[in-house]
């Protein structure tokens, strides 16, 4: 779940890529990651 489509779904039993340009660092898709495998880590600029 992304309200700025950067995560994109690559098909069934693929994984996921982002984009990393659209992503607002909401946690959205974090949250609602049914298996907890996408988590938030703060930047380092």
């Amino acid at each position: 779940m992304c309200p700025d489509n950067a995560v994109i779904k690559l098909g069934p039993g693929n994984r996921l890529r982002f984009n990393y340009d659209y992503c607002k660092g909401c946690s959205l898709c974090a949250t609602e990651c049914p298996c907890g495998a996408i988590r938030m880590k703060n930047e380092t600029i």
